[in-house]
């Protein structure tokens, strides 16, 4: 680790001219974090370099939350020092990468009102240059780093958490056909019409096209060896097999079921009933599905994926998000080209709930689900067709 801090950075001899007036600012990548068995550090998510984080520099960068240059700076900070101290710090700690350099003040009032408007927007970034990965928060930054190092020495120890997720509070379970006479296509042409749909017939969705969804895309074809370890088989890839993802049903007209929410148990292929329908129930369906879709009506039926976090985190502690997220995406992929080869309607949605907030589940069972997607599914108001797209030019 590095310990560079205000009071022991080296830097340019005493007293050495600065001819270059342009301000600094704090790194936007940096974060506060603390060290296994130790204290504060600051972590540069774009390097992964880390810093002791002392008192006096976490001053120092909280006083860079915009850009000053070091003659401004030399009044504002309580720790600076007389002299040239200042320059040469702020010099050596963008040398580190804690500090950015900003463009040059503005000559003008004119080049003052632009200057001030591109700061506004965040593009002073490092040397006047726009960082490639510019637009990443100092987090998903830390969250795409760290998953690069891999899971954490301790991950895999103890009894893994179950793979079946058992739901407090069932008042009804419904058996689900096997959905083995639904039709079918050839995979390339449902590639060719799988589109989002954001209009549906004012039909219910048919019990058995709903079943047979669920089958081909989330069914448990059995378990993997070795069984202690609770993993399973299923049509969409998991990273390690853990599965942490789980399906809900928000149906608000599915014939055969009672309008309510339900979880589907892909190892019993069956739905179990845990709410009906309310208004709590059609707001929640707004907000993460109908709203974010951009939809004219709420569609018939909404799946809502969420994550046991603590399946994937057992055996990949340090990385599990990123997976997780990643077997959602493979989950959505796989329900949505299954739902066009059925000739179901579907639009996916990234809305996420944080803290989750569905009125279906109780809040000690909330805490432990991770919300982290949905998908609107009905009929098709004509049967779906390869979309009507521009060819690429030649």
């Amino acid at each position: 680790m590095d310990d560079t801090t205000a009071h022991d950075a080296p830097g340019a001899p005493h007293g050495a001219p600065d001819h270059d007036a342009r301000p600094y600012r704090r790194n936007p990548d940096l974060l506060l974090e603390w060290a296994d068995g130790g204290g504060p550090v600051l972590v540069d998510c774009g390097s992964w370099r880390k810093f002791a984080a002392k008192p006096v520099l976490v001053d120092l960068l909280n006083q860079l939350d915009r850009p000053h240059t070091a003659d401004q700076l030399q009044g504002r900070w309580q720790e600076s020092a007389p002299g040239g101290d200042v320059r040469t710090l702020l010099a050596r700690l963008a040398a580190a990468g804690i500090l950015r350099r900003c463009a040059p003040p503005p000559t003008d009032a004119a080049e003052a009102a632009v200057e001030g408007a591109v700061d506004d927007a965040g593009d002073d970034a490092g040397d006047d240059v726009r960082d490639p990965g510019a637009g990443w928060t100092a987090y998903e930054r830390a969250v795409h780093a760290r998953s690069g190092l891999g899971p954490d020495a301790a991950a895999g120890r103890g009894t893994p958490p179950p793979a079946r997720l058992h739901h407090p509070g069932v008042d009804a379970a419904i058996a689900l056909p096997d959905g083995a006479d639904a039709p079918s296509r050839p995979l390339a042409d449902v590639l060719a019409a799988r589109r989002s749909v954001r209009g549906y017939a004012p039909d219910p969705v048919p019990l058995p096209l709903l079943a047979a969804l669920l089958a081909r895309a989330a069914r448990v074809r059995g378990h993997l060896a070795p069984r202690a370890y609770q993993q399973t088989q299923r049509p969409a890839p998991s990273g390690g097999a853990r599965h942490s993802l789980e399906i809900h049903l928000v149906a608000r007209a599915v014939t055969g079921l009672s309008p309510g929410a339900y979880h589907y148990d892909p190892f019993a292929h069956a739905l179990h009933r845990l709410a009906p329908w309310t208004d709590e129930l059609a707001a929640f369906q707004q907000r993460t599905v109908t709203d974010p879709a951009l939809l004219d009506h709420a569609p018939p039926a909404s799946l809502c994926l969420t994550a046991v976090a603590a399946r994937t985190t057992w055996k990949y502690e340090g990385m599990a998000l990123s997976l997780i997220y990643r077997d959602t995406g493979c989950l959505m992929q796989t329900l949505s080209l299954t739902a066009t080869d059925l000739g179901l309607a579907s639009c996916l949605t990234g809305r996420m709930e944080a803290p989750f907030t569905a009125p279906f589940l109780p809040p000690s069972l909330r805490a432990h689900l991770s919300h982290v997607g949905n998908m609107a599914l009905g009929l098709p108001t004509s049967p779906l067709a390869a979309p009507d797209v521009t060819p690429l030019a030649p």
